[in-house]
């Protein structure tokens, strides 16, 4: 870099008030990220005597568990925002990535519905699961869009 080039790029950067506007602006960023991201729950039953314990106990004995997954909960019940949805491997199968409570659960939608669109509120009841790569999936017997 030239002298000249050098000196521009240091009196673009010598400026207060530049950096405290940017400073304001990432702090109001950040607790836009924090508020999204700490709306919803994630509300786990370990065991199937404990389902008369929750008004939404009723749904998780609604459905029959998929057998090619690792069981990790007898039931959850997940309620955030839906950022992300997928279609497949399976024909009619639908996923969706839901963050509530600071945390990401994958959501199996039920088989045929529809898939709710980034932003939506999700609230899902199922037995969670562990998914292919990993991820706590919940297998939605009950999906109720807000």
């Amino acid at each position: 870099m030239t002298r000249r080039s050098l000196a521009r790029v240091r009196a673009l950067l010598d400026r207060p008030r530049l950096w405290r506007v940017t400073a304001a602006f990432a702090a109001l960023l950040l607790c836009g990220v924090v508020v999204v991201l700490g709306q919803g729950s994630v509300q786990v039953i370990g065991r199937r005597s404990a389902v008369g314990s929750v008004p939404w106990g009723p749904w998780c004995t609604t459905g029959r568990v998929r057998e090619d997954r690792h069981r990790l909960a007898f039931c959850a019940r997940v309620d955030g925002v839906a950022v992300a949805s997928t279609h497949g491997p399976g024909a009619g199968e639908a996923h969706v990535a839901v963050i509530g409570g600071f945390h990401l659960t994958i959501v199996r939608l039920p088989f045929g519905s529809a898939t709710p669109s980034a932003g939506t509120r999700v609230i899902a009841v199922g037995p969670l699961v562990r998914s292919r790569d990993g991820q706590r999936e919940v297998q939605a017997f009950r999906l109720v869009r807000g």
